[in-house]
């Protein structure tokens, strides 16, 4: 079988509505299935360019998958935390972990954009005594609150699954989440996106 696992950034074309608030799944490749072949044990495996969004990652699958009945180990765990893994690393770390399925997500786009919101200004005015009504006995001073930057990221994630026995390539997605404002929510809406197509598409024991 054959893995994408490259730790570079990959360009991806894919058409969607600005701003959109949930994350959107587009079917790539499925082998016709009808809810017989499900997978009991998962080996999850996330190709990021940093180690950390790569664990984070993982770990986070691993999660939804196990909320939604599966066995799952984070293929950090096995391999260590490098960015760079060879198909026999992975072959191998997943028999050991008694895994039957294969789950291999790439990170193939992160678009970050910037909105700068200037901060509000207020003037604090002191007399300095004598006739209140008397403008030029003022003294002016502005306040500025810092300004604020505001991220927004979209990301796209490519997933394959493997079936550990055959080698063969079952199901493929594309995940896309829109407009958040940190990785955190980023990692958190892609996983539970992951997880959950697997359980529509009946692929969970």
């Amino acid at each position: 079988m054959r893995y994408v696992i490259s730790s570079c950034t990959v360009a991806a074309a894919l058409l969607v509505a600005a701003c959109a608030p949930q994350t959107e799944i587009v079917k790539l490749y499925e082998i016709s299935n009808d809810g017989k072949r499900r997978f009991d044990q998962y080996f999850v495996v996330v190709i990021a360019g940093d180690s950390n969004t790569r664990r984070r990652l993982e770990d986070r699958v691993t999660e939804e998958l196990r909320a939604e009945g599966a066995g799952a180990v984070p293929a950090h765990t096995e391999t260590g935390p490098g960015t760079t893994l060879l198909q026999e690393d992975i072959d191998a770390a997943a028999r050991r972990s008694g895994s039957d399925a294969i789950l291999v997500s790439h990170v193939a786009s992160v678009d970050t954009t910037a909105d700068t919101r200037e901060g509000r200004v207020d003037v604090k005015s002191e007399c300095r005594g004598g006739d209140p009504a008397d403008y030029f006995l003022y003294d002016y001073e502005e306040l500025k609150e810092p300004d604020t930057v505001r991220l927004a990221h979209t990301v796209v994630v490519v997933t394959n699954l493997y079936e550990v026995s055959s080698g063969e390539r079952v199901w493929t997605i594309q995940s896309t989440c829109f407009d958040k404002e940190t990785m955190d929510e980023v990692i958190h809406d892609e996983a539970e996106a992951i997880a959950r197509q697997l359980r529509i598409d009946k692929l969970i024991g």
